[in-house]
């Protein structure tokens, strides 16, 4: 497995601790910052992943999921405004007492408070 860089290298690490610990479906609400999160995913033989292009139907989605299967599912955003999008679904979650796991990429941060 080549692992390009630091990005993708954590986040191989990150999905396969995840795995370890019986988490293995994902929502994948992909934008480029997560992007090292989703390879890694995709690259695991032991995940599940299902790709939402709407971060806030994908936590419902994700809540359902998790509902239905009575395992964690790790949901993968962007940054920005990609996680206030997360946060109806994760507070119906969190009274139900469903377990989430939100992986959220940022900017680099080289990159804050620019553009």
């Amino acid at each position: 497995k080549e692992l390009p860089n630091m990005n993708t290298l954590w986040s191989t690490i990150i999905v396969e601790e995840c795995v370890r610990n019986n988490v293995t479906n994902f929502v994948i609400c992909a934008g480029s910052r997560s992007t090292p999160l989703v390879v890694a995913v995709a690259r695991s033989p032991h995940t599940v992943a299902v790709v939402n292009h709407d971060e806030r139907s994908g936590a419902y989605y994700a809540l359902g999921w998790a509902k239905a299967t009575g395992k964690p599912v790790g949901i993968i955003v962007t940054s920005g405004t990609a996680v206030a999008n997360l946060v109806p679904a994760v507070v119906e979650a969190a009274q139900a007492q469903v377990p989430l796991l939100l992986f959220t990429a940022d900017r680099p941060s080289e990159l804050m408070d620019t553009g």
